[in-house]
């Protein structure tokens, strides 16, 4: 009989509840579903925070209701917004030559712990860039090997107890009294990169309504990680100063706008089936407006600018060695706009991609972050618990 898990993952514009299990080759099963649209957080803070409890209650009804099952553990996601990274470098002997065995691993990690007694914080994932062994080899597995030591460089990711405390007692109120939690961000890169990508450095900015997360990962773990408070509702909000129109049609506007075009382009002599188009269209209450393809375009350019801008000074606040070439993918539902990630490189002068799910029917990077939380919960679920049994069983698929 198939186990199925649940997991919260509360996004900067809407919470969402998924009922899972594991299929045929190692594909992701939805059993349930439930989304509700809430205010949000931004900059640590939640819009309002009375409201987050109808919320999540409501999410986990939906979902409940559509599996046809009852939630006894929730797996929830911490947002970048309360999560802080730190990474250390961490070595110990092994008294004398013989094979690293999995209490040796764990035993490095908790030498590295720092953090078990932090007022603020709690650890909720511990994952490795790499490790190293007596030949100063950099690698990923290093349980069975033989050396007389074991060193490695540890990511360590925090979330604020406060967040804790306020999620579990809006779970509760849902009914739900057994909570694990794990980083959103961490969840998504592992879910997102293969292996091979990983261990060369990867960076990813899930953009959502109101804050984006940049996390620059390596190996299984995070290296660095910063949270801005720029969503794609910024896009919206541009779009309404700039025309004078109200929020519902900028966001229908804003699904229409198309960054590659160009009204200017005048087709060459031999293409007269060439097309111009000079106006977006939206209809609103059965009547359809027409709005200036170059000043939509501009307005939504300048924002993209101000990404940028955000984007930009994190690399240059960061001092982590990543390699030059490493492309920036993006995710999450904020910047769903066609050119934007094209514009957005030119922008910030690197290669940008966007990054969605791999799976039939589900492959919206609007879902990349709850997809990445049910894949990490399955691939980490019994028999192991907690954070070191979460990490064996993701360190397992390396092997």
């Amino acid at each position: 009989m198939k186990e199925s898990y649940a997991i919260l993952d509360l996004g900067t514009s809407k919470i969402t509840v998924m009922i899972g299990s594991r299929g045929a080759n190692n594909s992701i099963c939805i059993d349930g579903i439930g989304i509700c649209d809430y205010a949000g957080f931004t900059d640590g803070e939640w819009l309002p925070p009375d409201k987050l409890g109808a919320a999540v209650e409501q999410a986990v009804a939906t979902a409940e209701s559509s599996a046809r099952l009852k939630i006894n553990k929730l797996y929830i996601g911490v947002p970048g917004d309360f999560l802080l990274c730190k990474v250390n470098d961490v070595m110990m002997s092994l008294g004398k030559k013989r094979r690293v065995l999995d209490r040796d691993v764990d035993a490095l990690h908790s030498q590295g712990n720092e953090y078990f007694d932090d007022p603020e914080w709690s650890v909720v994932n511990i994952q490795p860039i790499y490790y190293v062994l007596d030949d100063e080899r950099k690698l990923i597995a290093p349980v069975g090997l033989t050396s007389t030591r074991l060193g490695g460089s540890i990511s360590y990711i925090l979330a604020r107890k406060s967040f804790i405390s306020l999620i579990d007692a809006a779970v509760a109120g849902a009914g739900i009294a057994e909570t694990e939690y794990v980083s959103s961000p961490l969840a998504e890169v592992l879910f997102l990169f293969d292996d091979y990508k990983r261990d060369n450095c990867v960076m990813l900015a899930d953009i959502g309504a109101l804050g984006t997360t940049l996390a620059i990962a390596r190996g299984d773990g995070i290296c660095r990680q910063y949270y801005f408070s720029w969503g794609g509702d910024r896009i919206t909000a541009a779009l309404c100063e700039a025309l004078d129109i109200e929020p519902e049609v900028a966001s229908a506007l804003k699904r229409k706008v198309v960054l590659t075009l160009s009204p200017d382009y005048i087709p060459p002599r031999d293409d007269p089936g060439g097309i111009i188009q000079t106006e977006y269209t939206v209809v609103v209450d059965n009547e359809p407006i027409e709005f200036d393809v170059a000043e939509v375009n501009a307005a939504v350019k300048a924002e993209i600018q101000t990404l940028g801008r955000y984007i930009e000074k994190a690399f240059k606040l960061c001092d982590y060695d990543y390699p030059d070439f490493t492309a920036l993918s993006v995710t999450g539902g904020g910047l769903d706009i066609r050119g934007a990630c094209g514009y957005l490189s030119d922008c910030i002068g690197r290669d940008v991609e966007l990054l969605k799910p791999r799976l039939p029917l589900l492959d919206k990077p609007r879902l990349s972050s709850a997809l990445g939380l049910m894949d990490m919960v399955l691939s980490s679920g019994s028999p192991y618990s907690g954070v070191a049994g979460k990490f064996r069983r993701l360190f397992g698929k390396r092997r």
